[in-house]
């Protein structure tokens, strides 16, 4: 995937201001505040939002797992066979334990449920798979069954994946960190300061290394 000088214009707002990203094999993570564009990067890549400027190229197989959705009157199964994209479904619904579900009318799942199933979906059917906020609404073990799946796919598997929960750091080989449009960071965990996430989320962020892993707290 090839992006350079990216803009992107909803009405008159530059949502997006002359971006240019490389991304690694294996977890790219995008964080960044509310309104700092991550979603509509996503959205630009998958083809629901046209560019203004600049150079985007997507020639993987891409999935995608948004954050937000709709809850369409279908069985769970036929959400996930929806479309025209094809893909091992059944080692995925194996994966996260999911068969339970599947005679389920989508719209009687829980959040985090549908959020699930659309992840699996999106592993099924893409070698490049994008998420907008997997983490969100999942509970404990869900949340850890995600991260491990994604560990353990990232051989075979590349993401691209925004978040908010800071931790997902630990996992990513490449950052990048966006604020207000612009990129104002790119590059692997150990170039990310307490001052960086300070200035980005303005509000103070302390970083704490434990047992090999990197966690950050506000105070």
């Amino acid at each position: 995937m090839i992006i350079k000088g990216l803009k992107v214009k909803l009405g008159k707002r530059l949502i997006i201001d002359d971006i240019t990203l490389s991304f690694a094999e294996g977890i790219n993570l995008v964080l960044g505040p509310n309104g700092s564009g991550k979603t509509t990067l996503l959205r630009t890549i998958i083809g629901m939002i046209k560019p203004s400027e600049g150079e985007l190229k997507v020639e993987e197989n891409l999935s995608f797992a948004p954050a937000e959705f709709y809850s369409p009157n279908m069985k769970v199964k036929d959400v996930i066979l929806a479309g025209k994209k094809k893909g091992d479904y059944e080692k995925f619904v194996k994966m996260f334990d999911a068969e339970n579900l599947l005679d389920r009318d989508f719209s009687t799942l829980s959040s985090g449920e549908k959020r699930l199933i659309l992840i699996i979906k999106a592993l099924a059917e893409g070698d490049l798979v994008i998420m907008d906020e997997p983490l969100s609404n999942l509970d404990i073990a869900n949340r850890k069954r995600i991260i491990e799946s994604i560990l353990k796919l990232k051989e075979e598997k590349q993401f691209l994946i925004t978040s908010h929960e800071l931790e997902m750091i630990n996992f990513a080989d490449n950052i990048i960190i966006m604020k207000k449009g612009k990129v104002v960071y790119q590059g692997d965990k150990e170039g990310i300061s307490e001052e960086l996430l300070s200035s980005v989320y303005e509000v103070p962020v302390k970083k704490v290394n434990y047992d090999g892993y990197t966690f950050f707290k506000t105070y």
